[in-house]
């Protein structure tokens, strides 16, 4: 146990002991129940002498906030009263920087506050309790057995695990995207994969055309670098299209984000003229394409339509998907897919 002593300060030793393992307790950061050193074994660890410890140890104890249980050691005493965090910070004098980050997320960059006050949810994932638990545990001790302390190391730091890369390339050619590994970068989650591209292709102030409404978190991401964000109605066909050529037009977007199958959070897919028609547009104004097909497997009715990726052969698209909602959400492991100079430029801006 690191405990931060002043052996030159005033304050005794053993007061400073107990004062930091009264913070700790009160605090919940110690947690009820916990072990605590052994008079000699902490003392052995701060450089102090035995007495010491013994007596920051006997004033917690004279206040309740340790039990010493013969035999087994010293633990920390049942629950008691912990501070709420506002409360902590509202008595708290932060340094400047503290205090003025606090101001800012008072103003409008508070992206933790709801934008309206009869928000209403979609979001959410897949039951776990219908995860396959067996196999999902029978593959890691298989890969565990397979490759042992490998499988624990980093992977490359720029476009990812390379058998993985091959089996997106697998399972997207049966979608219809035509691509191969060098293609492909796995990000960690395509929350990532979203910024990575707006830090690469986009500066504070460009505009990006979205579908109205469309996934929240984009929408935050957006704000935080400072771009201008312009609608586009969704009817049940997906993004009206019909109202993109005068938008690019007006308002000269750098990106268009668009979530084609199963929109977020209307649940309506991009048909396939539109997709067609969008594709073609972008081409014509010069403004790239982010495709966010977040959920497009879980389809159980009705006929497939093609990525707009799967459109592009020009390399006018980036396509972003993830595992999340397919597989496991807590790996949090989603993929890229891009063609041309631009590829280079997001592994860059992954490594840092």
């Amino acid at each position: 146990m690191r405990i931060p002593l002043d052996r030159d300060g005033g304050e005794p030793l053993f007061r400073q002991i107990e004062n930091w393992l009264r913070d700790g307790i009160v605090s919940g950061a110690l947690a009820p129940a916990m072990r605590l050193p052994s008079s000699r074994a902490l003392a052995g660890d701060l450089g102090v002498s035995r007495i010491t410890v013994a007596n920051a140890y006997a004033e917690l104890d004279r206040d309740g906030l340790i039990t010493s249980r013969e035999g087994s050691g010293t633990f920390v005493a049942a629950p008691v009263s912990v501070p709420s965090a506002a409360a902590e910070s509202d008595g708290q004098s932060w340094p400047l920087w503290q205090q003025a980050s606090r101001r800012a997320a008072a103003g409008d960059t508070d992206l933790s506050r709801p934008s309206h006050p009869d928000l209403i949810a979609f979001t959410g994932v897949g039951d776990p309790r219908m995860f396959p638990i067996n196999e999902f545990a029978r593959t890691i001790k298989e890969v565990l057995g397979r490759d042992g302390t490998a499988a624990l190391e980093y992977g490359p730091f720029d476009n990812g695990y390379g058998p993985l890369r091959e089996t997106v390339v697998q399972l997207l050619a049966s979608q219809g995207i035509h691509t191969n590994a060098r293609q492909v970068m796995i990000t960690s989650g395509l929350q990532q994969a979203i910024a990575m591209t707006c830090q690469v292709l986009l500066e504070r102030g460009d505009t990006v055309l979205v579908e109205q409404p469309t996934y929240n978190l984009a929408l935050d991401l957006f704000r935080a670098m400072g771009l201008t964000i312009v609608g586009v109605p969704v009817d049940e066909h997906g993004m009206v299209v019909e109202f993109v050529e005068d938008l690019l037009q007006q308002h000269h977007p750098r990106l268009i984000y668009t979530i084609p199958n199963f929109q977020n959070p209307t649940g309506a897919s991009l048909s396939g003229a539109r997709r067609r028609q969008l594709l073609s547009l972008a081409a014509r104004y010069n403004v790239p394409i982010l495709e966010d097909d977040f959920v497009g497997d879980l389809r159980y009715e009705g006929r497939a339509l093609p990525a707009i990726k799967a459109l592009d052969h020009v390399g006018q698209v980036i396509y972003v998907g993830t595992f999340s909602k397919l597989l496991m959400p807590g790996l949090r492991v989603g993929f890229l897919i891009a063609d041309g100079p631009i590829l280079e430029q997001l592994g860059v801006g992954k490594r840092v």
